[in-house]
């Protein structure tokens, strides 16, 4: 019951945050590189603050994919199109255009909650 909750937990923040990134202005100014890099950052930082809050590694693999592809769906879904589209549409364009970030941002989340969860019980166990 603990590893769903901290699932579900962990997709909707990755799903939150990665459609307000999406469809955020200031992409506009940043070059596709820099967004990348900031992204993996900002994913990054989030796993490792989760692993410090006992999130599982696999529980936070598995609601960042659930959260990424969700977000992306849904900012694909709102985006304005002249036909309107359905959601397995909106979800197939997402992983079209965007499915080696979703891979990228998944295993940066996955490799600091890791790095994160073997500092703070090698810590533990020093203490």
């Amino acid at each position: 019951m603990r590893w769903l909750v901290h699932t579900s937990v962990s997709a909707a923040v990755f799903a939150i945050l990665y459609e307000y990134w999406l469809t955020t202005p200031v992409l506009q100014y940043m070059s596709v590189g820099n967004w990348r890099l900031f992204a993996i950052a900002v994913a990054a930082a989030f796993g490792g603050v989760l692993s410090l809050l006992r999130f599982s590694t696999s529980a936070l693999s598995c609601g960042t994919i659930a959260g990424l592809l969700s977000g992306g769906t849904w900012a694909a879904w709102k985006f304005p199109n002249d036909v309107s589209i359905s959601i397995y549409a909106a979800l197939m364009s997402h992983l079209e255009s965007f499915w080696r970030e979703t891979v990228a941002f998944t295993f940066a989340v996955a490799l600091a909650a890791f790095c994160c969860a073997f500092f703070a019980k090698r810590r533990a166990s020093v203490r």
